[in-house]
Parts: C-alpha cells; sequence; structure tokens
C-alpha cells in the first residue's frame, strides 16, 4: 500500500518575504494565496489539473501562488519564496511566473540562493577536479526575485512542480 501525504503541512511552510502594512483597522496591502494541484494525463494524453488533497509517491504537484495589491499604489521589492518541502523533489525548469523575475534556487535549505541549474566543483577519482551540474531534486528552495511592481489592484502569479518521493 502506498503511503499517502497529507498536503496541509506542504502548503502551510510556502512563504513570501513581503512587507505587509496592518492597522486594527484596516486589510493588509498585499494578500498572498496559494494551492495545490495534481498534475495528471487523460487518456488523449492531454495534462489537466485538480486541486489536490492527498497524494502518493510519483504524483506531480503544481504550486500556484498568487500576489493581490489590495491598495492603489504600486508595491514594489517583492520577494516570492517557497521551499520543496519533505518527500518531494523539485521538477527542474517547472517553476514560472506571469512577471518579469529572477529565478533562483537553494540547495541548502534557503541559506543561500543562485541560478538554475546550479554548478559545484567536485574532486573526480582520478583527482581532478570537475564542474558537475547539482540535480534539480537536490533543491531545498524557490525564489523569484520580482524585477516589476505590482501595480495598484493588480495581480502575480508563480507557478512550480514538484513530484511526491
Amino acid at each position: 500500500m502506498l503511503k499517502k501525504i497529507v498536503l496541509g503541512l506542504c502548503l502551510a511552510t510556502v512563504s513570501a518575504s513581503v512587507m505587509f502594512s496592518v492597522t486594527a483597522k484596516s486589510k493588509p496591502s498585499l494578500v498572498s494565496e496559494m494551492q495545490a494541484y495534481m498534475v495528471k494525463t487523460n487518456a488523449e494524453g492531454k495534462e489537466f489539473r485538480q486541486p489536490a488533497k492527498q497524494t502518493e509517491p510519483g504524483s506531480i504537484l503544481e504550486y500556484n501562488l498568487s500576489y493581490t495589491n489590495q491598495m492603489e499604489k504600486s508595491l514594489s521589492g517583492l520577494v516570492v519564496s517557497g521551499p520543496i518541502p519533505a518527500n518531494t523533489s523539485y521538477i527542474g525548469r517547472s517553476a514560472k511566473s506571469g512577471v518579469d523575475a529572477d529565478l533562483l534556487v537553494s540547495i541548502d535549505g534557503g541559506a543561500n540562493f543562485e541560478s538554475e541549474p546550479v554548478y559545484r566543483q567536485k574532486r573526480m577519482a582520478n583527482g581532478k577536479m570537475e564542474t558537475v551540474v547539482i540535480p534539480a531534486e537536490k533543491y531545498t528552495n524557490i525564489r523569484w526575485k520580482v524585477k516589476q511592481p505590482i501595480q495598484g489592484f493588480g495581480k502575480q502569479l508563480y507557478s512550480y512542480r514538484v513530484k511526491v518521493k
């Protein structure tokens, strides 16, 4: 029997590095929302998505993140971050954004971020140093450094995929 993974913990770990302007009588200036979808293929081979409640090893999940500006004034400096949850692995080059943003990934739990793919120097059995590509399955976090502001009452969308182990 395949072990089922409850997505609530995965969803709770996604975060955004943003500043909120909140007072006791006002609403946040920036509202974020995240949804998880199971990615499936129909009989004709066409991909479709359905809301994810539980999943099993081998399943593909797509995380969709949206950020909505609740003010008339533009908001800039948005950094959108999402972890690669435990028991999943990032699907390389699956991250997408509806706006101009630099995509960065981490292989060390979010301490450092760099462009995809990640390269490292490795000493080979013959003693020579070679540049190797760190596989996307080793990524622990993903981040977009957004280059354009969210316009007043505007919305920005981001997504990435993981495979359940």
